[in-house]
């Protein structure tokens, strides 16, 4: 394990101990506290994202499941206490697991260029969401207009990825007539 490898999965391990501590803030510190454990997510999602390797692939797992627990477990909260509309916050949730599953799946395939620009996409409406949520017990559209960029992102590489593999791999051939 190298030294980077190392410091990732500290990163990843902070992201995720800061999870609770945003319920805890919300129940019983100050309204404005709930922000700053958010920005401390942000902050680990930066971090993971300057030291991820690409051609790593326990790294990209790490970041699909990373993803998927952070926004899995403060769109549900939201939800719960009723800051997100639950549609929106469901359907937000489902593109996101299917979108990091694709992002498994596709290790080491060679996508056109324009696909991986909008997982790039992906990765910065990610951090965006989450600038949004430090600030989501304020001013609630941002968070929707952040929602509303991941859930676009998510389909259009989804729909991609989807054509990909009915046009080049084995799964195309099933479907297609024999001439």
């Amino acid at each position: 394990m190298t030294r980077s490898d190392a410091l990732y999965k500290v990163l990843f391990a902070i992201e995720i101990a800061l999870l609770p501590m945003v319920i805890f803030a919300y129940l019983y510190l100050p309204e404005w506290s709930m922000g700053l454990f958010i920005a401390g997510i942000l902050l680990a999602k930066i971090w993971l994202e300057l030291f991820k390797d690409k051609i790593n692939f326990s790294h990209v797992i790490i970041d699909a499941v990373g993803s998927i627990v952070v926004f899995a477990t403060l769109l549900i909260f939201f939800m719960v206490i009723d800051l997100i509309n639950v549609a929106l916050g469901v359907v937000t949730l489902v593109l996101i697991v299917i979108m990091n599953i694709f992002s498994i799946l596709y290790f080491k395939k060679n996508l056109p260029e324009y696909v991986d620009a909008v997982d790039y996409c992906y990765i910065l409406f990610e951090c965006l969401t989450l600038i949004a949520f430090t600030f989501l017990t304020y001013y609630s559209l941002i968070t929707d207009i952040g929602l509303f960029a991941l859930i676009m992102t998510c389909a259009v590489s989804i729909i991609y990825k989807i054509y990909y593999a009915f046009k080049y791999t084995k799964l195309g051939n099933i479907f297609r007539r024999k001439k």
